[in-house]
C-alpha cells in the first residue's frame, strides 16, 4: 500500500464492521430490489460494486443470477465476503485495492458506490476520480448509481454528538462541521468490554446539484436523483440520496 493510500480509511473500518449489522435484510433486500429495477439488471448482468464491503449487496445480486464483482481497500470485509460467497455457492470475483485505482474497461453493465462510500479524499480531483474510474468500467449504455448521504438533510438534523449499542460495543462520534469546504470531522470511539479505539473521518458531503454537476463533466447522460426508494425528490428532509447517471451509448 502506498503513502497516498493510507487515510483514515486504513484504520477505521476495522472496528467499524458491527455497524453494518444494524441494517436489517428487509432494507437490504428493498435496496437490491430497487437497484435491479433502476439499473435494468438481469440474470447474466455484469455488476460493478466498488467498495462492496462485506456484501450487503453483493450476495443478495448474486443470487438472483447476476454476475458481481467487488472492489474493497478493507481486506478483513473481501475475506469476509470470500467465505459468504463460497458457503452460498456463489462466484464473486473480488479485487483488494482502493476504489481509485480499479482498472476495469467496458465491462459492466451496472457498478455501484452505495452506503455513503463516497467523499473520503481530501482532494476534490480524487473524489471526481471515483466517478470516472467507474464511468471506464462501465459497458456503453451502462448505468451507475451513487446512493449517499444528502448534505442539505444533515444540515437540518446535524448534531454534534451522536451514540449507539451495537450489542456489546458502544459506538460514539463526536462531529464538527467545516462549512467552507463541506467535510464533516468525526472522531468516533469504539467502547468493548473496557477497551476504547478512537478513530477519525473526514467526508465531503454533497448537495444533489454538487454530485449533478461531477456527472456530467465525467460524461454521465441521463442523470436523476431521488431522495427514497419510492422515487420521491431530493429535498433536504430526505436523509439519503440515490443518484443515477449513464454511460452514452457509441
Amino acid at each position: 500500500m502506498t503513502q497516498k493510500d493510507s487515510g483514515w480509511w486504513t484504520d477505521f473500518f476495522d472496528p467499524f464492521r458491527p455497524a453494518f449489522d444494524l441494517i436489517s435484510r428487509k432494507v437490504t433486500n428493498a435496496h437490491v430490489n430497487y437497484f435491479i429495477k433502476k439499473l435494468n439488471l438481469k440474470p447474466g448482468s455484469k455488476f460493478l460494486d466498488c467498495p462492496c464491503g462485506i456484501g450487503r449487496i453483493s450476495i443478495p445480486l448474486a443470487k438472483k443470477g447476476i454476475k458481481v464483482s467487488g472492489a474493497d481497500i478493507t481486506k478483513p470485509y473481501l475475506e469476509e465476503l470470500a467465505v459468504k460467497s463460497k458457503k452460498a455457492k456463489l462466484k464473486i470475483e473480488l479485487k483488494h485495492c482502493d476504489m481509485r485505482r480499479i482498472n476495469y474497461d467496458s465491462k459492466f453493465d451496472a457498478g455501484g458506490n452505495l452506503w455513503t462510500s463516497f467523499g473520503y479524499f481530501e482532494k476534490e480531483s480524487d473524489n471526481l476520480l471515483v466517478i470516472k474510474k467507474m464511468y471506464k468500467a462501465l459497458k456503453p449504455g451502462g448505468k451507475f448509481l451513487l446512493h449517499v448521504i444528502n448534505r442539505d438533510w444533515i444540515m437540518v438534523n446535524y448534531n454534534p454528538r451522536g451514540w449507539q449499542r451495537i450489542n456489546d460495543m458502544k459506538i460514539v462520534e463526536e462531529r464538527s462541521f467545516d462549512y467552507s469546504k463541506s467535510i464533516n470531522t468525526g472522531i468516533w470511539y469504539f467502547i468493548e468490554d473496557g477497551n476504547e479505539r478512537a478513530c477519525e473521518t473526514k467526508i465531503r458531503m454533497y448537495s444533489f446539484h454538487e454530485l449533478n454537476a461531477m456527472f456530467k463533466k465525467v460524461g454521465f447522460i441521463n442523470i436523476e436523483g431521488y431522495g427514497s426508494i419510492k422515487d420521491e425528490p431530493i429535498d433536504r428532509h430526505k436523509m439519503m440520496m440515490f443518484v443515477f447517471g449513464t454511460k452514452p451509448k457509441r
